[in-house]
């Protein structure tokens, strides 16, 4: 096995000591276009796999994760903004009126939606969030190529579907239904690389500030990624030093100096985003409740992923509520070509025994803190236990950890595949022993195949948006209140925001931020009594009869919202219902544009209190921006939200 591990204790040659070979002219043009022919391949099937994105444009929804669609489309034109110099980089004033949203503590991409911003400009953040899509598996899948030639195997075929597993596996494609900052990974090959050549004598200076410039660059893409790379470097090289120890005695200072160095260069750069994941307005602790608890089935690992040619939707349900987060799952014959492989062939390596163990050990905290089995709890505490309450962790779902057995398992496959091209043609018995080999690989990885993520058409945006109609509803300093309140199962005000470019500002959102109690987190702000009363009603609730104290409740909260309007697009469902009710709470509306929409701007001037206007600029792009008192970041404080700083 090739790999620089092996090289910690050996002095580098100079290019004087290095024997030199003759080369043949067509060598290079050969493996440029093998390289070529591969990385198109790639970039193929990554189109292949968002096909429906594709064909569907602007109005093309995952149908199995839309909620975290339209974030990404937010936080892509939030860096327009940013950009442009109109947006806190960590922060918006346009979701969550008035308190806003820490985008710091929500995945704010800035690493992939600033040089993405021109293709938002242009063609607005649904084609940004495709093409991101297309790049994360594509660009994955031939960085984990590149890695897995200098390091790994000598075979580009062997390289190119180990990296092809790596970018396209099970885990992946489930993360692209709506998580494109996971399937985003083209950096961790690069910090792996880094890390293996901390022990390199000398050059602590210059390998540790690399690392550190990609652990900055890869924090301000995925942070959770990170930290699992972080973690992934750590239980291989700490299990090879165990394996090959005293030989690795040596490598302990250049490690110890080259990761003292990364940790000043990614600290000082990173201390101020940080401070303001932690410790700024709207900073949370942990997850909502459930998230912590999310793991992986035991029997997943030998499942096929729903999105593949061997999958089953009704079985593959049973093990996992989520088609998102399907990371485990590599079938019952790829686990067993690997078993037969390392028993027969691999083992007696030690970065293969050391992988083996990097991957059991993530396999077990994938798991999370209680195994189950079928769906059902089996009573036996798991890996991830111990570990789940503690400061960064408990803001880990620990499913995610299975991801990192996808670079292990290609490393493997990769190995596998160098093997089976050693092997006799055949038999002493004249059996075609290597074509067999070849054969049991296919039959491994096939089921596995891909196949493009499923999609749906949505509802456009409305013509009382994009005309602009909206601003002479919601004057400046005030908030669009969408009909159902904008969360995480009713996107209208996020998806009509980012799509459109609009200025206003509007309650409610898809996020995490702090929940009533202090140290708490929630998707979304607490529930006020309009959400409960909107979200019943689509739901199928009966309207209830309208009174006064309904009329008080809604009235303070359009007060606490700075409602400028109410606006009940047309398609929403149960609109007719919806739009009777409010028509009872405050008086008739307006049909316009795709919408009805109610002025509440005087009903919410009914307190007596005046409105602050907005700073200015403070709205962003638009002029119809939140008070200046939510884009300051230091607006109303939150029942129980600011008054322990979260430390984790």
């Amino acid at each position: 096995m090739k790999t620089e591990i092996q090289e910690w204790h050996r002095v580098r040659t100079t290019s004087a000591d290095r024997p030199r070979h003759p080369r043949n002219r067509t060598d290079q043009p050969r493996r440029i276009n093998a390289t070529a022919l591969v990385l198109g391949a790639y970039l193929a099937g990554a189109v292949l796999v968002t096909w429906g994105l594709w064909a569907g444009g602007s109005r093309a929804v995952l149908s199995a994760n839309a909620p975290d669609q339209v974030f990404f489309q937010f936080v892509l034109r939030h860096a327009v903004d940013v950009l442009a110099g109109d947006a806190n980089p960590f922060f918006t004033a346009q979701m969550n009126a008035p308190y806003g949203v820490n985008l710091m503590a929500n995945t704010v991409v800035l690493g992939l939606g600033i040089p993405l911003a021109p293709l938002t400009v242009l063609g607005g953040p649904q084609l940004s969030f495709t093409v991101l899509l297309v790049l994360g598996l594509a660009g994955t899948a031939a960085a984990w190529y590149w890695f897995l030639r200098r390091h790994v195997v000598g075979s580009r075929a062997a390289a190119a579907v180990g990296a092809a597993l790596c970018g396209f596996g099970p885990g992946m494609i489930s993360q692209a239904n709506g998580h494109p900052n996971w399937t985003a990974q083209f950096l961790v090959p690069f910090l792996v690389h880094w890390t293996l050549r901390m022990a390199e004598p000398g050059r602590a200076l210059r390998n540790g500030s690399v690392l550190g410039l990609l652990v900055v660059a890869q924090a301000f893409v995925n942070e959770e990624v990170l930290l699992y790379t972080a973690l992934g470097c750590g239980v291989f090289l700490a299990a090879y030093a165990a394996l090959t120890w005293p030989a690795r005695r040596g490598a302990i200072r250049p490690v110890l100096a080259t990761a003292g160095v990364a940790a000043v260069v990614g600290g000082a750069l990173l201390a101020y985003p940080l401070w303001k994941q932690f410790f700024g307005p709207q900073s949370y602790r942990g997850l909502p409740p459930g998230a912590s608890a999310f793991g992986a089935d035991l029997a997943g690992f030998a499942a096929f992923p729903r999105l593949s040619l061997g999958g089953n939707v009704d079985a593959t349900r049973l093990l996992t509520p989520n088609a998102a987060e399907e990371n485990t799952f590599f079938g019952w014959p790829l686990l067993a070509l690997l078993g037969l492989a390392v028993a027969g062939w691999l083992w007696r390596q030690a970065p293969v025994r050391a992988l083996i163990v990097t991957g059991a050990v993530f396999a077990l905290f994938a798991m999370g803190p209680q195994v189950l089995s079928g769906g059902e709890r089996t009573g036996l505490p798991g890996l991830w236990r111990p570990f789940h309450h503690l400061p960064l962790l408990e803001s880990v779902v620990p499913v995610r950890f299975g991801l990192v057995l996808l670079p292990v398992v290609g490393a493997l496959v990769a190995l596998t595949i160098e093997v089976v091209a050693r092997l006799p043609r055949q038999s002493a018995q004249g059996l075609p022993l290597r074509r067999l080999a070849y054969a049991l690989v296919v039959l491994a990885l096939v089921p596995l195949l891909p196949l493009p993520l499923p999609t749906h058409r949505g509802p456009a945006v409305p013509k009382f948006v994009t005309a602009g109609t909206w601003r002479a509803y919601v004057p400046e300093g005030r908030t669009l209140v969408t009909v159902p309140v904008t969360s995480n199962e009713h996107t209208e005000g996020m998806r009509w925001w980012a799509q459109s470019g609009a200025g206003f500002g509007f309650p409610g959102g898809y996020f995490i931020g702090p929940g009533r109690e202090p140290g708490t987190a929630l998707f979304g702000p607490p529930p006020r009594p309009t959400d409960l009363l909107f979200a019943s009603i689509v739901k199928g609730a009966k309207v209830p009869e309208v009174t006064g104290r309904m009329r008080e409740g809604l009235l303070a909260d359009l007060r606490f919202w700075r409602a400028g309007a109410l606006v009940l697009p047309d398609g929403a469902p149960r609109a007719d219902v919806l739009r009777e009710l409010v028509d009872d709470l405050v008086g008739g509306g307006v049909r316009t544009g795709g919408v009805t929409v109610w002025p509440v701007s005087e009903l919410a001037r009914a307190d007596g209190q005046p409105w602050a206007p907005a700073a200015p600029g403070s709205g962003g792009p638009g002029s119809g921006g939140p008070a200046a008192p939510a884009d300051r970041e230091d607006g109303p404080v939150p029942p129980g939200g600011r008054e322990d700083p979260p430390v984790g």
